[in-house]
């Protein structure tokens, strides 16, 4: 017997509605979590009316309601209910003013929370409007829309462009094509022309100079470290080269000269051509680290280590921390040494000058010996030598790896160090050719005065051979033409190798032109990239002073900036609830006093205080 069709309903809905076919959607599970969390043995009728003040009545079965207890572990004992007079509810009897059931990123809305606390962008904004005035007064014809921007608009506009890496956006088009949660953090979201255009109009009001001084933290420190760092860049065009690798082949790209003071925190940038050598531009680089910093006490990489330097850097009344050289000598037996005492690990410290003097070489030496191993020298200026002692050398040099290189390799894994921004480029003369055409010319003119020297000499050698001739000598004429057959030969290779080095030089051509990089928009995104480091490490030594487990910024970062979790706002405070799902017990456990170093650091957003909690099962 065939069953009969089921007859369809009445006014069957157009759509269906977004949480078709479930018990509660997410915002009637949001509400009835905070009710079960401001109190736990609250019955099913109270429950009820307490969701209908905020929102419409829901219809929920006593069995429903109790897996949700039991899920959430908020059951409700037998018999009457009894509140704990010690327990104090979070926000018992607020009322819900908005709610975000999915937030990811709940750890970067926290840091910008405790960035606008901080006023951390307040000298970003007065800057940038600093310079928007002044390219107006300068240029009063221009008219672009970055001329008009409000304050609050340049606020959004580089906020966008600060957070990007913190959200896995590391190129502007991702503003595009990935997720992100830019309209709950900033309350407008952004796309990359628009980006593009702000970091146009940017360089053409001379921001990278702008944002300088607003990137300076109030205590620079005594000593300042100084390194570079290489990015490669791609280009169909002939571009000027350095010692960029990648791929097995030397590149085109920039190079960053950063500064850090004692601290690690970003002081000073440069982007200086890439075919430079940071040897022949250190110093000049250095005269504005100390007009912007004020300390005159450098730790540089041995890649420009160079007695000149030292004599540049000793004429300037500056003190430099400098490794020795790998092809210099390094034995104790090199140098006229005073022993200054033993490190930690056991290894003597000597100190001392070149055992044969070297003219003009003002290095101080500090050698330090250990029992298994390589001898390290380090040698500094006599400012340094009167600033610091002998047995600090090793440490303030050893300082400078984690200051500098473990700082480039968090900035290019969360600040998009390594990428690539602005794609203009300046047109003019081949250096490189340049180069080649002085070098080959010298040496051109070095065979020239040889070929000259070598002619003179045949001349001298074929008159006394004329002269044995006229003579008749015997034995001393067959020497004299031995002689003129040797200076024929040596003229013929001397001759040989000059025409060789004129097709050399006739052979590089008429001058030629190569690119560089206009590297203005690049060193405004690598100022935001430092600014963004700067601020991570001061809210990081904040956070950090909180908890009793130990931490670093590798490990804290992904473990609370990338998850995603839930927000709701009351009329007296906001809550956040951070996801669990997938951690182990200890790193758990370390995101627990994370939470709680959260909470102990006071942040608040509109006058409202910000709660931060766990969430082992998201409603």
């Amino acid at each position: 017997m065939p069953l009969a069709p089921n007859q369809r309903k009445l006014n069957p809905p157009s759509s269906p509605s977004f949480c078709a076919g479930r018990k509660l959607g997410d915002v009637e599970k949001a509400l009835v979590w905070k009710a079960l969390y401001d109190d736990p043995q609250c019955p099913r009728r109270l429950l009820r009316d307490k969701v209908a003040q905020t929102h419409a009545p829901i219809e929920i079965r006593v069995g429903h309601l109790n897996r949700l207890r039991r899920r959430w572990q908020r059951n409700r004992p037998q018999g009457r209910p009894r509140h704990d007079p010690c327990r104090r509810p979070a926000a018992s009897g607020a009322e819900v003013v908005r709610m975000w059931p999915h937030l990811s990123y709940v750890g970067v809305h926290l840091f910008a929370h405790w960035l606008d606390q901080q006023g951390t962008f307040d000298p970003v904004v007065a800057h940038l409007a600093q310079a928007v005035e002044a390219h107006q007064h300068a240029y009063p014809d221009d008219d672009f829309a970055l001329l008009h921007h409000r304050e609050q608009t340049l606020l959004r506009h580089f906020q966008a462009l600060f957070f990007a890496p913190l959200l896995g956006l590391e190129h502007l088009t991702a503003f595009d094509t990935h997720e992100h949660p830019l309209a709950t953090l900033l309350g407008q979201s952004y796309q990359s022309a628009t980006l593009q255009q702000f970091l146009g109009q940017l360089e053409r009001v001379g921001a990278d100079a702008a944002l300088l001084p607003a990137r300076l933290p109030t205590q620079t420190g005594q000593s300042t470290s100084i390194d570079g760092h290489m990015i490669a860049y791609w280009a169909r065009v002939p571009m000027h080269k350095g010692q960029i690798t990648m791929r097995g082949r030397i590149m085109a790209g920039s190079q960053a000269v950063i500064a850090h003071n004692e601290a690690g925190h970003a002081v000073f940038v440069e982007y200086p051509p890439p075919d430079m050598q940071v040897s022949g531009l250190i110093v000049a680089y250095c005269h504005k680290g100390v007009e912007a910093t004020g300390s005159a006490l450098f730790v540089i990489d041995r890649a420009v280590n160079a007695q000149a330097m030292a004599a540049a850097f000793a004429k300037q009344a500056w003190g430099v921390l400098c490794m020795l050289d790998d092809n210099e000598p390094h034995g104790l037996e090199r140098f006229q040494t005073t022993l200054e005492g033993a490190l930690d690990a056991g290894s003597q410290v000597y100190s001392g000058l070149w055992k044969v003097p070297r003219q003009d070489d003002p290095r101080y030496f500090v050698i330090v010996e250990p029992a298994k191993g390589k001898t390290l020298v380090y040698w500094g200026t006599p400012k340094l030598k009167a600033t610091l002692e002998a047995l600090a050398w090793p440490r303030g040099y050893r300082e400078r790896t984690e200051i500098q290189e473990n700082s480039f390799k968090r900035l290019s894994d969360h600040g998009a160090l390594d990428t690539n921004y602005g794609r203009k480029k300046l047109v003019g003369p081949d250096r490189h050719q340049q180069r080649q055409r002085a070098h080959r010319e010298a040496a051109l003119e070095t065979a020239q005065q040889r070929v000259a020297k070598k002619v003179e000499a045949l001349e001298v050698h074929r008159a006394k051979v004329a002269e044995s001739q006229a003579k008749g000598h015997g034995k001393r004429l067959g020497q004299r033409q031995q002689a003129l057959g040797r200076v024929e030969q040596a003229l013929k290779e001397v001759q040989h190798k000059h025409d060789h080095l004129a097709a050399q030089v006739g052979a590089l051509g008429l001058p030629r032109e190569r690119a560089d990089r206009d590297c203005r928009t690049q060193t405004s995104m690598t100022m935001r990239t430092l600014l963004l480091e700067n601020a991570l490490l001061a809210f990081m030594a904040v956070l950090l002073g909180h908890l009793h487990s130990q931490g670093s910024l590798a490990c804290v970062l992904p473990l609370l900036f990338e998850r995603s979790g839930a927000c709701m706002e009351t009329d007296s405070e906001l809550i956040d609830w951070v996801n669990t799902a997938g951690l182990s017990v200890p790193y758990r456990q370390l995101l627990l006093e994370v939470v709680d170093g959260l909470c102990a650091m006071d942040l608040r957003e509109r006058g409202k205080t910000i709660c931060v909690r766990l969430r082992d099962m998201p409603p």
